[in-house]
């Protein structure tokens, strides 16, 4: 496999763990792990798409339809949520802190 096809790979993977942990009950929006899944997939999927139809036009469709299509992945850009982040990185030290002692490091 190619490294792009393993790192989409790595993602539809975290995606779907978290689906399952939604669908066990747990709270995984509140994670940290969420954000930063959230915010790598929302980047990877809109500079994709953004890029993919804003370069290359697939047979069939119309240069409207692509700069619409590339837009729409640029908008994607938009909607990532920056607070959670800005939260995590602000918290670092005692999370790096909290998972040492966990695993036993």
């Amino acid at each position: 496999m190619k490294w792009y096809q393993l790192y989409f790979f790595f993602l539809k993977t975290v995606v779907l763990a978290q689906i399952v942990m939604l669908a066990l009950g747990f709270k995984v929006a509140e994670s940290p792990v969420f954000a930063v899944v959230d915010a790598v997939f929302k980047v990877s999927l809109g500079l994709f798409v953004g890029i993919y139809f804003w370069l290359f036009r697939p047979k069939g469709l119309d240069w409207e339809d692509g700069i619409i299509l590339s837009i729409g992945g640029f908008i994607i850009l938009t909607d990532i949520q920056f607070e959670p982040l800005i939260q995590l990185y602000k918290t670092r030290d005692q999370a790096i802190k909290t998972a040492a002692k966990t695993t036993g490091i």
